[in-house]
């Protein structure tokens, strides 16, 4: 039998802000990331808005294993204050029944590991960035996990997996996650911007609030 999945966003929906937001400013306290560096890359998607999800050009040259290191700290220091109870409980209640757990989130895989860790989830599916020579390139590797890639990542971890997506669940709070609540048995609405309220009032999907 087909194995049922909860699927979590992670960022406004498990936790509260923006994972990576928390990281960038961690990195710049950190003093791995010198303020004119943070300035300038900051400046230069403010020209250019729609790049802000792709470009990872502030980790180019850092090391792996250094970054890898911050972004653990950063989890207990910065973010993990800032997971929702509720949410955990929502995740807990899953794996009670039996459920499989899967993160999708747009965030940084190696920033989100230790969450996917404390929770005990089965998947976790983030962005994953390019490396060489033990360092980062600032470049994306493989799809990244927002609008409607997020559904075709979601589509391939469940043709490996057997899992019934029919009649799983889906937990998010953003309008990009409407491409999976399309396709998801169960689909609920999490502290939902306003185009996703309106979109779940339209279909009926349920709203909560972690």
């Amino acid at each position: 039998m087909s194995r049922v999945v909860a699927i979590f966003d992670v960022d406004q929906t498990l936790v509260q802000g923006y994972t990576e937001r928390l990281f960038f400013r961690y990195l710049v306290r950190r003093g791995l990331l010198r303020m004119p560096q943070a300035l300038a890359y900051l400046g230069q998607l403010a020209c250019n808005p729609q790049e802000r999800f792709q470009d990872k050009r502030y980790l180019e040259g850092l090391e792996v294993e250094e970054v890898i290191h911050l972004a653990r700290r950063c989890y207990q220091e910065d973010i993990s204050p800032r997971v929702s109870t509720t949410g955990l409980a929502c995740v807990v209640e899953h794996q009670t029944r039996g459920h499989a757990i899967a993160l999708l989130s747009g965030s940084l895989s190696l920033l989100l590991t230790p969450l996917q860790e404390e929770l005990g989830a089965d998947w976790l599916i983030a962005t994953e960035l390019h490396r060489t020579n033990g360092r980062f390139t600032g470049e994306i590797a493989g799809l990244h996990p927002r609008g409607p890639n997020k559904l075709s990542l979601l589509q391939e971890l469940s043709r490996i997996n057997g899992l019934d997506l029919a009649r799983s669940y889906a937990y998010g709070d953003h309008i990009q996650d409407s491409h999976l609540f399309r396709t998801i048995g169960n689909p609920v609405a999490v502290n939902p911007s306003w185009r996703l309220k309106r979109q779940a009032r339209k279909n009926h999907w349920p709203i909560r609030y972690f």
